[in-house]
Protein backbone atom coordinates (compact mmCIF):
# COMPACT_ATOMS: atom_id res chain seq x y z
CA UNK A 1 0.00 0.00 0.00
CA UNK A 2 3.13 2.24 -0.56
CA UNK A 3 1.62 5.30 -2.80
CA UNK A 4 1.37 8.04 -2.75
CA UNK A 5 -2.16 8.69 -1.66
CA UNK A 6 -3.01 12.27 -2.34
CA UNK A 7 -3.12 11.11 -6.07
CA UNK A 8 -7.07 11.94 -6.18
CA UNK A 9 -6.39 15.38 -5.45
CA UNK A 10 -2.84 16.29 -6.54
CA UNK A 11 -3.00 18.24 -10.14
CA UNK A 12 -5.66 19.84 -8.63
CA UNK A 13 -3.93 21.19 -5.97
CA UNK A 14 -1.93 22.65 -7.71
CA UNK A 15 -4.26 24.31 -10.10
CA UNK A 16 -5.72 25.77 -6.73
CA UNK A 17 -2.37 27.06 -5.92
CA UNK A 18 -2.62 28.93 -9.24
CA UNK A 19 -0.14 26.79 -11.54
CA UNK A 20 -0.69 26.74 -15.41
CA UNK A 21 -0.90 23.09 -17.31
CA UNK A 22 2.58 24.12 -18.33
CA UNK A 23 3.65 24.53 -14.74
CA UNK A 24 2.04 21.76 -13.43
CA UNK A 25 3.21 20.01 -16.69
CA UNK A 26 6.63 20.97 -15.89
CA UNK A 27 6.63 19.88 -12.38
CA UNK A 28 5.46 16.58 -13.07
CA UNK A 29 8.40 16.03 -16.35
CA UNK A 30 10.82 17.04 -13.60
CA UNK A 31 9.74 14.80 -11.09
CA UNK A 32 10.15 11.74 -13.90
CA UNK A 33 13.32 13.19 -15.05
CA UNK A 34 15.21 13.10 -11.78
CA UNK A 35 13.44 9.25 -11.15
CA UNK A 36 15.27 8.48 -14.30
CA UNK A 37 18.60 10.09 -14.06
CA UNK A 38 18.62 8.28 -10.35
CA UNK A 39 16.54 5.36 -11.61
CA UNK A 40 19.84 2.78 -12.97
CA UNK A 41 22.40 3.99 -10.20
CA UNK A 42 19.62 3.08 -7.62
CA UNK A 43 19.09 -0.41 -8.81
CA UNK A 44 22.40 -0.69 -8.87
CA UNK A 45 23.16 0.59 -5.38
CA UNK A 46 20.30 -2.25 -4.32
CA UNK A 47 22.35 -4.89 -5.80
CA UNK A 48 25.40 -3.69 -3.10
CA UNK A 49 23.96 -2.55 -0.53
CA UNK A 50 20.46 -4.77 -0.28
CA UNK A 51 16.90 -4.19 -0.90
CA UNK A 52 15.65 -4.25 2.57
CA UNK A 53 18.23 -0.87 3.23
CA UNK A 54 17.08 1.07 -0.16
CA UNK A 55 13.48 0.05 0.32
CA UNK A 56 13.75 1.91 3.92
CA UNK A 57 15.24 5.30 2.62
CA UNK A 58 12.55 4.89 0.00
CA UNK A 59 10.18 5.67 2.63
CA UNK A 60 12.16 8.25 4.92
CA UNK A 61 12.54 10.48 1.47
CA UNK A 62 9.02 10.22 0.60
CA UNK A 63 7.95 10.91 4.02
CA UNK A 64 9.79 14.08 3.17
CA UNK A 65 8.58 14.83 -0.32
CA UNK A 66 4.89 14.96 1.23
CA UNK A 67 5.76 17.45 4.00
CA UNK A 68 7.40 19.88 1.79
CA UNK A 69 3.88 19.51 -0.28
CA UNK A 70 2.21 20.48 2.84
CA UNK A 71 4.86 23.31 3.79
CA UNK A 72 5.17 24.93 -0.21
CA UNK A 73 2.55 27.64 -1.89
CA UNK A 74 4.59 28.06 -4.71
CA UNK A 75 5.76 26.46 -8.66
CA UNK A 76 9.19 26.10 -7.17
CA UNK A 77 8.62 24.30 -3.57
CA UNK A 78 6.28 22.11 -5.65
CA UNK A 79 8.99 21.92 -7.64
CA UNK A 80 10.97 20.21 -5.59
CA UNK A 81 8.88 17.93 -3.22
CA UNK A 82 7.70 16.09 -6.17
CA UNK A 83 11.54 15.37 -7.78
CA UNK A 84 12.34 14.45 -4.06
CA UNK A 85 9.26 11.94 -4.21
CA UNK A 86 10.53 10.92 -7.30
CA UNK A 87 14.18 10.20 -6.13
CA UNK A 88 13.10 8.56 -3.26
CA UNK A 89 10.82 6.26 -5.61
CA UNK A 90 13.90 5.31 -8.21
CA UNK A 91 15.09 3.42 -4.74
CA UNK A 92 11.80 1.28 -4.77
CA UNK A 93 10.93 0.53 -8.04
CA UNK A 94 12.97 -2.00 -9.18
CA UNK A 95 14.09 -2.60 -5.88
CA UNK A 96 10.70 -4.40 -4.06
CA UNK A 97 10.38 -6.15 -7.61
CA UNK A 98 13.36 -7.49 -7.28
CA UNK A 99 12.66 -8.68 -3.45
CA UNK A 100 9.80 -10.11 -3.88
CA UNK A 101 10.72 -12.25 -7.42
CA UNK A 102 14.09 -13.23 -4.81
CA UNK A 103 11.75 -14.48 -2.02
CA UNK A 104 9.49 -16.74 -4.95
CA UNK A 105 13.30 -17.88 -6.00
CA UNK A 106 14.50 -18.82 -2.48
CA UNK A 107 10.95 -20.70 -1.96
CA UNK A 108 11.43 -22.84 -5.01
CA UNK A 109 8.18 -20.63 -5.89
CA UNK A 110 9.79 -18.12 -8.92
CA UNK A 111 6.62 -19.66 -11.35
CA UNK A 112 4.25 -18.32 -9.42
CA UNK A 113 5.60 -14.43 -9.99
CA UNK A 114 2.08 -13.39 -11.99
CA UNK A 115 -0.02 -15.40 -9.09
CA UNK A 116 1.94 -13.54 -6.74
CA UNK A 117 2.23 -10.28 -8.02
CA UNK A 118 -1.57 -10.09 -8.77
CA UNK A 119 -2.34 -10.30 -5.51
CA UNK A 120 0.38 -7.87 -4.39
CA UNK A 121 -1.58 -5.47 -6.96
CA UNK A 122 -4.53 -6.50 -5.85
CA UNK A 123 -4.12 -5.80 -2.22
CA UNK A 124 -1.92 -2.61 -2.38
CA UNK A 125 -5.06 -0.91 -5.26
CA UNK A 126 -7.88 -2.13 -2.80
CA UNK A 127 -6.36 -0.29 0.36
CA UNK A 128 -5.19 2.44 -1.36
CA UNK A 129 -8.76 2.47 -3.11
CA UNK A 130 -10.35 2.63 -0.04
CA UNK A 131 -8.27 5.16 2.05
CA UNK A 132 -8.70 7.68 -1.61
CA UNK A 133 -12.48 8.27 -0.35
CA UNK A 134 -11.19 9.87 2.22
CA UNK A 135 -8.49 12.20 0.92
CA UNK A 136 -11.16 14.36 -1.39
CA UNK A 137 -13.44 14.96 2.06
CA UNK A 138 -10.56 15.68 3.93
CA UNK A 139 -9.17 18.41 0.77
CA UNK A 140 -12.88 19.68 1.64
CA UNK A 141 -11.99 21.23 5.04
CA UNK A 142 -7.79 21.73 3.97
CA UNK A 143 -6.46 20.97 0.68
CA UNK A 144 -2.91 20.38 2.37
CA UNK A 145 -3.69 18.48 5.26
CA UNK A 146 -3.97 14.94 2.98
CA UNK A 147 -0.27 16.05 2.22
CA UNK A 148 0.72 15.78 5.98
CA UNK A 149 -1.45 12.55 6.43
CA UNK A 150 0.41 10.87 3.81
CA UNK A 151 3.98 11.77 5.09
CA UNK A 152 2.78 10.01 8.10
CA UNK A 153 1.50 7.02 5.93
CA UNK A 154 5.00 6.66 5.06
CA UNK A 155 6.53 6.99 8.11
CA UNK A 156 4.48 3.58 9.28
CA UNK A 157 5.75 2.16 5.96
CA UNK A 158 9.16 2.75 7.08
CA UNK A 159 8.68 1.20 10.50
CA UNK A 160 6.78 -2.26 8.56
CA UNK A 161 10.14 -2.02 6.02
CA UNK A 162 12.49 -2.89 9.12
CA UNK A 163 10.59 -6.54 9.26
CA UNK A 164 11.31 -7.51 6.38
CA UNK A 165 13.56 -10.80 5.56
CA UNK A 166 15.83 -10.21 2.48
CA UNK A 167 16.87 -13.49 0.73
CA UNK A 168 20.57 -14.49 1.06
CA UNK A 169 22.42 -13.99 -2.01
CA UNK A 170 25.70 -16.23 -2.73
CA UNK A 171 28.90 -14.58 -2.62
CA UNK A 172 29.23 -15.27 -6.36
CA UNK A 173 26.47 -13.59 -7.32
CA UNK A 174 27.29 -10.27 -5.34
CA UNK A 175 31.03 -10.61 -7.17
CA UNK A 176 29.53 -10.34 -10.26
CA UNK A 177 26.94 -7.26 -9.26
CA UNK A 178 29.73 -4.90 -8.53
CA UNK A 179 31.71 -6.37 -11.91
CA UNK A 180 32.43 -4.12 -15.29
CA UNK A 181 29.02 -3.99 -15.85
CA UNK A 182 28.16 -1.92 -13.24
CA UNK A 183 25.04 0.48 -14.34
CA UNK A 184 23.92 -2.71 -16.69
CA UNK A 185 23.27 -0.66 -19.95
CA UNK A 186 25.02 -3.26 -22.16
CA UNK A 187 23.11 -6.02 -21.03
CA UNK A 188 19.97 -4.71 -21.46
CA UNK A 189 20.59 -3.28 -24.88
CA UNK A 190 21.96 -5.99 -26.50
CA UNK A 191 20.00 -7.97 -25.35
CA UNK A 192 17.20 -8.34 -28.45
CA UNK A 193 14.56 -10.14 -26.02
CA UNK A 194 14.99 -8.18 -22.58
CA UNK A 195 14.96 -4.66 -24.96
CA UNK A 196 11.83 -5.62 -26.71
CA UNK A 197 9.77 -6.59 -23.96
CA UNK A 198 11.31 -3.03 -22.01
CA UNK A 199 10.38 -0.95 -24.80
CA UNK A 200 6.76 -2.20 -25.40
CA UNK A 201 6.02 -2.12 -21.76
CA UNK A 202 7.78 1.30 -20.98
CA UNK A 203 5.72 2.55 -23.66
CA UNK A 204 2.35 1.27 -22.25
CA UNK A 205 3.32 2.59 -19.13
CA UNK A 206 5.31 5.66 -20.21
CA UNK A 207 2.26 6.98 -22.58
CA UNK A 208 -0.21 6.31 -19.96
CA UNK A 209 1.69 9.34 -17.66
CA UNK A 210 -1.02 11.57 -19.93
CA UNK A 211 -4.06 9.86 -18.57
CA UNK A 212 -2.43 9.85 -14.54
CA UNK A 213 -1.44 13.19 -14.41
CA UNK A 214 -4.44 14.71 -16.38
CA UNK A 215 -7.17 12.84 -15.68
CA UNK A 216 -7.95 14.83 -12.77
CA UNK A 217 -8.01 17.92 -15.01
CA UNK A 218 -10.72 16.18 -17.27
CA UNK A 219 -12.94 15.32 -14.40
CA UNK A 220 -12.49 19.07 -13.33
CA UNK A 221 -13.44 19.80 -16.91
CA UNK A 222 -16.30 18.11 -16.94
CA UNK A 223 -17.55 19.34 -13.50
CA UNK A 224 -17.27 16.33 -11.06
CA UNK A 225 -16.91 17.75 -7.45
CA UNK A 226 -13.51 17.00 -6.48
CA UNK A 227 -15.05 14.92 -3.00
CA UNK A 228 -16.18 12.56 -6.07
CA UNK A 229 -12.29 11.94 -7.15
CA UNK A 230 -11.97 9.65 -4.35
CA UNK A 231 -15.01 7.35 -5.23
CA UNK A 232 -13.66 7.51 -9.14
CA UNK A 233 -10.22 6.41 -7.92
CA UNK A 234 -11.03 4.03 -5.54
CA UNK A 235 -13.21 2.31 -7.85
CA UNK A 236 -10.43 2.48 -10.73
CA UNK A 237 -8.42 0.67 -7.84
CA UNK A 238 -10.34 -1.79 -7.11
CA UNK A 239 -10.69 -2.57 -10.72
CA UNK A 240 -6.91 -2.58 -11.31
CA UNK A 241 -6.53 -5.42 -8.08
CA UNK A 242 -8.76 -7.27 -9.32
CA UNK A 243 -7.92 -7.62 -12.83
CA UNK A 244 -4.31 -8.13 -11.21
CA UNK A 245 -5.46 -10.66 -9.68
CA UNK A 246 -6.98 -12.70 -12.35
CA UNK A 247 -4.74 -11.37 -15.31
CA UNK A 248 -2.65 -14.68 -15.27
CA UNK A 249 -6.32 -16.41 -15.71
CA UNK A 250 -7.28 -14.32 -18.60
CA UNK A 251 -3.80 -15.08 -19.75
CA UNK A 252 -4.64 -18.91 -19.76
CA UNK A 253 -8.10 -18.56 -20.71
CA UNK A 254 -7.90 -16.51 -24.07
CA UNK A 255 -4.21 -16.98 -25.11
CA UNK A 256 -1.24 -15.14 -24.89
CA UNK A 257 -1.39 -13.17 -28.15
CA UNK A 258 -4.78 -12.10 -27.45
CA UNK A 259 -3.89 -11.07 -23.79
CA UNK A 260 -1.07 -8.61 -25.30
CA UNK A 261 -3.90 -7.44 -27.90
CA UNK A 262 -5.91 -6.42 -25.19
CA UNK A 263 -3.73 -4.09 -23.50
CA UNK A 264 -2.59 -1.46 -26.21
CA UNK A 265 -6.50 -1.85 -27.42
CA UNK A 266 -7.92 -1.00 -24.19
CA UNK A 267 -5.34 1.76 -24.09
CA UNK A 268 -5.92 3.60 -27.23
CA UNK A 269 -9.61 2.95 -26.60
CA UNK A 270 -9.33 5.17 -23.65
CA UNK A 271 -7.51 8.18 -24.91
CA UNK A 272 -9.44 8.13 -28.17
CA UNK A 273 -12.70 8.44 -25.76
CA UNK A 274 -11.53 11.15 -23.65
CA UNK A 275 -10.39 12.91 -26.64
CA UNK A 276 -13.92 12.80 -28.55
CA UNK A 277 -16.29 13.38 -25.23
CA UNK A 278 -16.15 16.17 -22.54
CA UNK A 279 -18.94 14.94 -20.75
CA UNK A 280 -20.05 11.79 -17.92
CA UNK A 281 -18.91 9.56 -20.92
CA UNK A 282 -15.41 10.39 -20.31
CA UNK A 283 -15.64 8.13 -17.37
CA UNK A 284 -16.56 4.82 -19.31
CA UNK A 285 -12.73 5.60 -21.04
CA UNK A 286 -11.42 6.31 -18.04
CA UNK A 287 -12.08 2.80 -16.86
CA UNK A 288 -11.03 0.81 -19.92
CA UNK A 289 -7.48 2.74 -18.12
CA UNK A 290 -7.88 0.64 -15.54
CA UNK A 291 -8.86 -2.67 -17.10
CA UNK A 292 -5.01 -1.60 -19.02
CA UNK A 293 -3.21 -1.11 -15.95
CA UNK A 294 -4.46 -4.10 -14.11
CA UNK A 295 -3.39 -6.96 -16.94
CA UNK A 296 -0.13 -5.28 -17.45
CA UNK A 297 1.18 -4.93 -14.57
CA UNK A 298 1.57 -8.47 -13.35
CA UNK A 299 2.02 -9.80 -17.11
CA UNK A 300 4.94 -7.00 -17.56
CA UNK A 301 6.65 -8.25 -14.20
CA UNK A 302 6.52 -12.37 -15.07
CA UNK A 303 7.85 -11.41 -18.44
CA UNK A 304 10.75 -9.41 -17.32
CA UNK A 305 12.28 -11.48 -14.34
CA UNK A 306 12.08 -14.25 -17.45
CA UNK A 307 14.95 -12.76 -19.40
CA UNK A 308 16.89 -11.28 -16.23
CA UNK A 309 19.47 -13.07 -14.53
CA UNK A 310 20.21 -12.96 -11.09
CA UNK A 311 23.62 -11.10 -11.10
CA UNK A 312 21.76 -7.52 -11.71
CA UNK A 313 17.72 -7.86 -11.19
CA UNK A 314 17.14 -4.76 -9.49
CA UNK A 315 19.75 -3.04 -12.24
CA UNK A 316 18.24 -4.28 -15.28
CA UNK A 317 14.61 -3.84 -13.71
CA UNK A 318 15.66 -0.10 -12.94
CA UNK A 319 16.90 0.47 -16.37
CA UNK A 320 13.30 -0.66 -17.38
CA UNK A 321 11.78 1.64 -14.78
CA UNK A 322 14.01 4.66 -16.48
CA UNK A 323 13.35 3.40 -19.91
CA UNK A 324 9.48 4.20 -18.80
CA UNK A 325 9.96 7.29 -17.34
CA UNK A 326 11.95 8.67 -19.88
CA UNK A 327 8.54 7.96 -22.05
CA UNK A 328 6.46 9.40 -19.58
CA UNK A 329 8.47 12.73 -18.84
CA UNK A 330 8.26 13.52 -22.77
CA UNK A 331 4.33 12.26 -22.47
CA UNK A 332 3.47 14.28 -19.33
CA UNK A 333 5.24 17.44 -20.97
CA UNK A 334 3.90 17.28 -24.45
CA UNK A 335 0.36 16.80 -22.64
CA UNK A 336 0.29 19.88 -20.57
CA UNK A 337 1.87 21.98 -23.77
CA UNK A 338 -1.38 20.35 -25.44
CA UNK A 339 -4.01 21.05 -22.93
CA UNK A 340 -2.59 24.52 -22.52
CA UNK A 341 -2.94 25.07 -26.44
CA UNK A 342 -6.34 23.77 -27.04
CA UNK A 343 -7.77 22.05 -24.14
CA UNK A 344 -7.95 18.70 -22.64
CA UNK A 345 -9.46 17.43 -25.19
CA UNK A 346 -6.80 17.47 -27.54
CA UNK A 347 -4.16 16.40 -25.11
CA UNK A 348 -5.55 13.16 -25.17
CA UNK A 349 -5.75 13.28 -29.12
CA UNK A 350 -2.33 13.80 -29.06
CA UNK A 351 -1.56 10.87 -26.90
CA UNK A 352 -4.66 9.04 -29.25
CA UNK A 353 -1.81 9.80 -32.50
CA UNK A 354 1.54 8.88 -30.84
CA UNK A 355 -0.16 5.68 -29.59
CA UNK A 356 -1.42 4.44 -33.12
CA UNK A 357 2.08 5.19 -34.36
CA UNK A 358 4.29 3.38 -31.67
CA UNK A 359 2.04 0.41 -29.97
CA UNK A 360 1.46 -1.58 -33.50
CA UNK A 361 5.39 -1.28 -34.12
CA UNK A 362 6.32 -2.00 -30.35
CA UNK A 363 4.22 -5.11 -29.84
CA UNK A 364 4.82 -6.92 -32.84
CA UNK A 365 8.69 -6.93 -32.36
CA UNK A 366 7.85 -7.94 -28.77
CA UNK A 367 5.77 -11.05 -30.02
CA UNK A 368 8.21 -11.47 -32.35
CA UNK A 369 11.19 -11.63 -30.06
CA UNK A 370 9.83 -13.91 -27.40
CA UNK A 371 8.53 -16.26 -29.97
CA UNK A 372 4.89 -16.86 -28.96
CA UNK A 373 3.25 -19.76 -29.76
Amino acid sequence: MVKRLVWPILTIFLVRNQLSPTEIGIVFAVGVLIGLILEVPSGAIADRIGRKTCLIISMLGCAASMFLFWLSHGFWGFLIANALYWAAGSLWTGTHNALIYETLKELGRSHDIKKVFGMAVFISQITTGVLFIAVPFIAKYSLSLPFLLNAIVYVGACILTTTLVEPQRSTSVKEKEVGKNFLGFKTFLTHKVLLSTGLFFGFIGGINGIMEDYRQVYLDAIHIDIIYFGLIYCALRILVGVLGAYSYRIEKAIGTKATLLLIPATSLLAYAGLAIFNSYYGLLFIVLDGVQAGLTAPLEQEYLNRVINDSQRATQLSIFNLLEHLIRAGATFIGGVAIDFGGVNFGFLIATIIFIICAPLLLMNFIKRMKFS
